[in-house]
């Protein structure tokens, strides 16, 4: 019999909604019949606003209840696992609360403002004995799973020598009511489209064989910063990692919009692997191997694909895990330390009330 995980949804905006959909996916239709997931609740800060959620995301489904604060959420006996989609500067608090409470969490990207609020996180789960993870969706796709097999184990390209890994969108410019630019809630490039830079150059060089799991010797990072509001509106990090004898360069813009020919390349002794456009949710791997044809790997992706994550939470659970193996708690830690890292080199900091660990 398939293991039902009982989800309830905190925060009913633009990712939550994507979340919430993606659960309403028959897991059948992508050849999973192990795990079935089903939302039984939301939370918003009015009851009216969870109350639309539901009518506009899962139109004809009853039974999912409708709750005007997030502690009523946390309450309910009914939820096994809550997601957790606000803000960027409400994940910390929120994911507390919940963690407090004795309820499983995935919490949506980035996990919180600064690593030492991801550890507090990870400690108060561990004493609570409840499940943990930051909700890189990426990090789950087949295609990410094929990548890292195509470089790491079938060594495609050879050794690997150079890594490049962007995402850029363009925003509306120097506009203060744009959350990008809000540093009250955590904006800038880096901690919304760079995690997804930064997690490209750990899957290509953290995780080369080579490196055995060995950190970066070496840090550099540069920020261009908003004259309005001194967040940063593109991003880069250039990390060596001395062990492999690899250079990656991360990249991240909220001015302009990155190449959709490429935002991934890794190259090597052989070729080039490369992902196209979008590398938050990629479709596609190109291999061009020197005197050969460039050959394509597909990926469709049904629904938005937050669904794979969630497949993995619910076996986690399941199995009786606090943490998953794929994308460990501690791998978290370590990502928001380098974008700690990027954020002191560059004299970026957020205020004291959303940086501070309680």
């Amino acid at each position: 019999m398939a293991f039902t995980l009982r989800w309830g949804i905190v925060a009913t905006g633009a990712i939550s909604s994507k979340f919430f959909k993606d659960l309403l996916i028959d897991p059948m239709t992508r050849g999973v019949a192990d795990i079935v997931h089903m939302p039984v609740a939301v939370a918003s800060r009015s009851k009216e606003k969870a109350e639309e959620f539901i009518k506009a995301n899962a139109p004809g489904v009853s039974g999912i209840k409708a709750y005007g604060s997030y502690a009523e959420l946390y309450a309910d006996p009914a939820v096994d696992c809550v997601y957790i989609g606000s803000p960027h500067s409400m994940h910390y608090p929120n994911t507390l609360e919940a963690l407090k409470a004795g309820k499983n969490v995935l919490c949506e990207k980035p996990f919180t403002i600064n690593a030492a609020q991801t550890k507090h996180l990870i400690q108060i789960a561990k004493e609570n004995r409840v499940f943990l993870m930051e909700g890189v969706w990426t990090r789950f796709f087949p295609l990410t799973l094929a990548f890292q097999k195509l470089i790491h184990e079938d060594k495609v390209i050879g050794k690997i020598r150079r890594v490049f890994t962007d995402l850029a969108e363009t925003f509306p410019k120097n506009d203060p009511n744009i959350r990008l630019y809000d540093p009250k809630v955590g904006g800038g490039a880096q901690l919304d489209l760079g995690v997804y830079s930064v997690t490209w150059a750990l899957l290509s060089c953290f995780h080369a064989p080579e490196n055995e799991k060995s950190m970066p010797s070496s840090i550099k990072a540069s920020m261009l910063k908003s004259s309005l509001t001194s967040v940063d509106e593109s991003s880069s990090v250039t990390m060596l990692w001395d062990k492999a004898g690899i250079i990656s360069v991360a990249s991240s813009s909220m001015m302009v919009t990155s190449p959709s020919e490429c935002l991934i390349l890794v190259q090597g002794d052989k070729g080039d692997v490369i992902v196209p456009i979008h590398s938050s949710r990629p479709e596609k791997i190109i291999v061009k191997l020197h005197g050969a044809e460039p050959k394509t790997y597909d990926f469709p992706i049904p629904g938005w694909g937050l669904f794979w994550e969630a497949d993995a939470v619910a076996r986690d659970i399941r199995d009786g895990k606090l943490e998953d193996s794929l994308y460990p708690l501690s791998e978290s830690v370590f990502e928001m330390e380098i974008l700690d890292e990027c954020r002191r080199q560059n004299g970026l900091e957020y205020p004291v009330e959303i940086e501070k660990v309680m």
